[in-house]
């Protein structure tokens, strides 16, 4: 199994829920949506797999897939 960057922010998510689910604070994400958001990040990860052979594009493509997300939840919260 190939090290990718969506692999590394499942590992992250996994790890953020279950110290946030720690605290006394309700957490951000429940269960089942933690599960859903990793089922979406496998399969999207599956996909750049299929379509993509070279590792630096993979790298490259699921990087710029990352930032994507990141900057259209910022967009969206703050809208």
């Amino acid at each position: 199994m190939r090290l990718t960057p969506i692999n590394i922010v499942s590992a992250c998510l996994v790890a953020w829920y279950f110290v946030e689910d720690m605290s006394d604070t309700k957490p951000l994400l429940s269960m089942t949506a933690l599960l859903i958001l990793m089922v979406v990040l496998l399969l999207v990860d599956i996909f750049f797999r299929i379509i993509v052979k070279q590792n630096k594009k993979l790298w490259l493509y699921e990087l710029g897939f990352i930032v994507l997300v990141a900057i259209l939840t910022l967009i969206i919260k703050i809208a």
